[in-house]
């Protein structure tokens, strides 16, 4: 029992580490968007209170609630979050409050301050306007002294609703300056297109199993995802032809070649066959290694090559054989910018090679099953089907 609570702890502070690298610059820009923001708040607040303004001692109203500080994180660190938008921000702050300040009539503050936690987070549920500070605002309430007491509801429009509308506005100032758009406006949400990895309902039905609130709208999650599905679209496109993913041939032959030097160039490659090609690189046939196995035989011969064989005899001249002689015209070959589902047909009619040809004809590359399965994923190969 012991050893698995162990384990447990230590699976949790694996949890712990950073989600992904941080981005300096960025932080420090919302720091300093923060500072300047909490400041314009305080002053512009204690202004409007007058005399009856202070930093919350001596039984004046603070003019800058600490929960102000936690709302700066959400404004100027995650501007497009839906937490961080203006309704949650003032919505909740100001509900919360509310919450607070009813539930602070019942007096003993051990009851009061969790009640007022839960009923805020359920008035903000309720209304739609979700903000984590909120719930600091109410309990902030409670605790808060008898000046906040005092001040009844009118302490949820001052400083709380102030509070929350200055900081509101100093976000949508610095994060508009700062290049990033807020309040943070919701992608339309649009059916995926025709091949996408999953439809609108898949979307849904993932949240809903989800069973958790995430910090990111339903409508950005879709644009999110849709932009990854672009991006992979991409990625594959520049496979998506028979030239991405054709290799160089190892040895070209040409028909007036000897037959012993076309032999050792295929047994040096390890290839079924090579190409043979005229002078403009245009493939003319195949030279296979069947066929140098039969042609050694003799009888199996064919007629043409015996033929010439017997009148170089009769002359004497018992000239080396060619390439030209042995000759295979079945090549098979597929266009260069044709999609990998051209090759994928020839591989699976039988073929060990494919050779990739040009617009012009000429030969630019082969291509083995293996280099059709390591140039594109399985979902690519079912597409290509």
């Amino acid at each position: 029992m012991f050893s698995m609570l162990i384990e447990r702890c230590l699976r949790l502070c694996l949890h712990l580490r950073p989600a992904g690298p941080a981005s300096y610059a960025g932080h420090v820009r919302s720091a300093l968007g923060a500072l300047l923001a909490l400041l314009s708040t305080a002053l512009v607040t204690r202004a409007a209170l007058g005399g009856a303004g202070g930093g919350g001692a001596g039984g004046a109203l603070p003019y800058l609630i600490a929960p102000m500080a936690a709302s700066a994180v959400l404004l100027f660190c995650l501007p497009a979050a839906p937490l961080a938008q203006p309704w949650p921000v003032i919505g909740g702050n100001v509900v919360s409050a509310l919450a607070g300040v009813a539930c602070a009539q019942l007096g003993d503050p051990l009851l009061a301050a969790p009640l007022a936690g839960g009923l805020s987070i359920a008035a903000m549920a309720a209304l739609r306007c979700l903000h984590p500070p909120g719930g600091a605002v109410a309990v902030t309430v409670v605790l808060g002294g008898a000046a906040v007491h005092d001040a009844g509801f009118w302490f949820a429009l001052m400083p709380v609703g102030l509070n929350s509308v200055l900081m509101v506005l100093g976000a949508l100032v610095w994060n508009n300056l700062s290049g990033h758009r807020y309040p943070h406006v919701q992608p339309v949400a649009r059916p995926p297109e025709a091949g996408a990895g999953f439809a609108s309902e898949d979307l849904d039905a993932a949240l809903d199993s989800y069973g958790e609130t995430l910090d990111v709208s339903r409508d950005d999650l879709a644009a999110i995802l849709a932009e990854t599905e672009q991006h992979a679209a991409a990625r594959r496109a520049r496979l998506a032809s028979c030239g991405a993913l054709a290799r160089p041939v190892p040895a070209l032959l040409s028909p007036d070649m000897p037959l012993s030097a076309a032999r050792a160039a295929l047994l040096r490659h390890g290839e079924p066959a090579l190409p043979v090609v005229d002078a403009e690189r245009r493939p003319l046939g195949v030279l296979s290694m069947a066929a140098l196995v039969a042609a050694g035989g003799g009888v199996d011969r064919p007629l043409g090559q015996r033929a010439r064989h017997a009148t170089a005899l009769l002359f004497g001249r018992d000239a080396a054989p060619t390439v030209g002689e042995l000759i295979e015209m079945d090549l098979v070959a597929v266009a260069q910018d044709a999609p990998p589902g051209a090759l994928l047909a020839r591989l699976r009619d039988g073929a060990r090679q494919v050779f990739v040809v040009d617009g012009e004809g000429r030969l630019a590359g082969m291509v083995r099953p293996g280099d059709l399965l390591v140039g594109i994923g399985a979902e690519s190969l079912e597409n290509a089907a």
